[in-house]
């Protein structure tokens, strides 16, 4: 794969794709309109509201009690497993404080009999906490898809925007895991409920119950194995823990702004992209949305990772925009200041190793250190889960133009070979001042100067993994190069959802085979 980077002469295509990337592009012949005043049939904004608030309740519910706090859609079946355990060790007999003290109050019930009407009850709790969360799940793709009509009725094509596809497979995927898992969990409610109501002359109360464990066992099974992140729509960043971005830029031309659009959901992308719109006949003259865009995103990392102050914060947006206009940045209603730390945080837990590169860069433009040459640098997660992203920094600390040539190489990854080719144009720092240049001012100059490359890589392998990264010139003479040895394979967390998640399907085969077993030797006449 080979990609040309000409900067001097694209600038119109330049402009023209981001522009395409930042804000998602009228329908023909329909000019588009703010989405608060998009046209809507009637009533469909009172429904609107009304699915956000039994979404906002069920949520409320679903951080108590299920997919945070109490956590119970967890537990609740491993103590149902324990106390089926329990009743059958019990089958043939009763234990004596039972029959003195609690087989009056049980109305006569044997203890085993007593332990699996308990472990009816919390399977009719699980099963109500699973179907809160399935109607939290169909209330959020249902206000999806009236965003989605409202948007394309605005004039936006949203079904062809960035990440739609995905999102919403992400949502289907999420459901369909949750039936199955209801539906099982259902299914071994009712074979207990069938066995405790009928007597063993009417059904085989213990190939029932064998049935009702290997249902119950199964159903946890595929919720460990398949359990994916939440979304929701009542919070404006609800969808970024599931959004996983489906393509992104090789070559970063604005690089804060590239790297967290990248993971920023289709909904979220469009509100920001609008209240950004709405801002920009407030931008100074001289800039311009994009780079307000791009500076605020770089000084709200300086700030977070407490690199600079609120003051210098402020003082570096000056030149952009106006303190008022930076006052409404911060208490917008959805795209408040929480917003774009969350964007921040999911972007630097995605992309660590761009985030690492910009901090070498900001250690080592604090210490003075230059070359006459090019400094480059490469980084990689250490340990690769599914996607590896690998980043690549140029800086061109010449007095001259460069032509240079990338090549990222590896037996392990797929694409194997990668050829950039990159026109890296000199930089120099400020110096004609006596003071010193404030970090806010000189790490963005150094960082727009700088060429970026972002690879994504598909590993082909489990365990040691290496990639090899060349810089060249265009006679193909190295000027630098790393090697990068990576570890491939599943986090902790994971490993041990996947683990459980295989015990409990082989567990669920063995209690379905295991009354089946006598029935087929039988038949053998063994």
């Amino acid at each position: 794969m080979t990609f040309m980077d000409e900067q001097g002469g694209t600038d119109e295509l330049d402009s023209l794709a981001e522009a395409l990337d930042e804000s998602l592009p009228p329908a023909p012949d329909m000019p588009p309109s703010p989405i608060s005043r998009a046209t809507k049939p009637r009533g469909a904004g009172e429904k609107l509201e009304k699915l956000r608030s039994h979404e906002s309740m069920l949520l409320r519910v679903d951080r108590l009690l299920i997919s945070d706090g109490a956590r119970l859609v967890l537990f609740l079946p491993l103590l149902v497993i324990v106390l089926y355990g329990l009743a059958q060790s019990f089958t043939n007999s009763n234990p004596q404080w039972w029959v003195n003290h609690v087989e009056d109050a049980a109305g006569g019930l044997p203890m085993s009999t007593g332990i699996y009407v308990m472990s009816l009850l919390m399977l009719v709790a699980d099963i109500t906490l699973l179907l809160i969360l399935l109607r939290l799940m169909v209330v959020t793709r249902k206000i999806f898809r009236l965003e989605a009509e409202a948007l394309t009725t605005a004039g936006m094509t949203f079904n062809s925007a960035h990440g739609y596809t995905e999102m919403r497979a992400t949502m289907d995927g999420a459901t369909r895991q949750l039936v199955v898992t209801t539906a099982l969990m259902v299914l071994a409610a009712t074979l207990l409920a069938t066995s405790l109501w009928f007597t063993e002359e009417v059904v085989e109360t213990p190939i029932l119950l064998a049935f009702s464990t290997g249902a119950l066992l199964s159903g946890h099974g595929v919720h460990l194995v398949s359990e994916r992140s939440r979304f929701n729509t009542a919070e404006p960043w609800g969808m970024l823990e599931a959004f996983y971005p489906p393509i992104h830029p090789a070559l970063l031309g604005r690089p804060f702004t590239d790297v967290i659009r990248a993971h920023i959901d289709p909904l979220l992308a469009v509100r920001i992209s609008e209240y950004l719109r709405s801002v920009e006949s407030k931008i100074h003259q001289g800039s311009s949305r994009r780079e307000l865009q791009e500076m605020l995103l770089h000084l709200l990392y300086l700030r977070r990772s407490s690199l600079i102050d609120e003051e210098e914060f402020r003082t570096a947006l000056e030149p952009m925009v106006d303190q008022a206009t930076v006052e409404t940045l911060f208490n917008h209603q959805e795209l408040g200041e929480e917003t774009w730390d969350r964007l921040l945080s999911r972007a630097r837990s995605q992309c660590a190793p761009f985030f690492r590169l910009h901090d070498r860069m900001r250690m080592r433009s604090q210490s003075g250190r230059t070359d006459e040459g090019v400094w480059f640098d490469v980084g990689m997660e250490n340990l690769v889960v599914g996607q590896a992203n690998l980043f690549a920094f140029v800086l061109n600390e010449g007095h001259e133009p460069m032509n240079l040539i990338l090549r990222v190489q590896t037996p392990d990854f797929r694409p194997q070979e990668c050829v950039y080719r990159l026109m890296a144009d000199p930089y120099s720092p400020e110096s004609d001042s006596l003071m010193p240049v404030p970090i806010s001012a000189s790490l963005p100059q150094a960082l727009s100067s700088t060429r970026i490359v972002w690879q994504s890589l598909l590993p082909s392998t489990m365990g040691e993994a290496t990639v090899t990264v060349r810089l060249e010139d265009e006679a193909g003479n190295l000027i630098s190069g790393r090697v990068l040895t990576v570890q491939v394979r599943s986090d902790l967390f994971t490993r041990i959802k996947m683990t459980l998640g295989a015990l409990f399907m082989v567990g669920a085969a063995i209690a379905v085979l295991s009354p089946l077993v006598p029935f087929i030797l039988t038949l053998l006449g063994l």
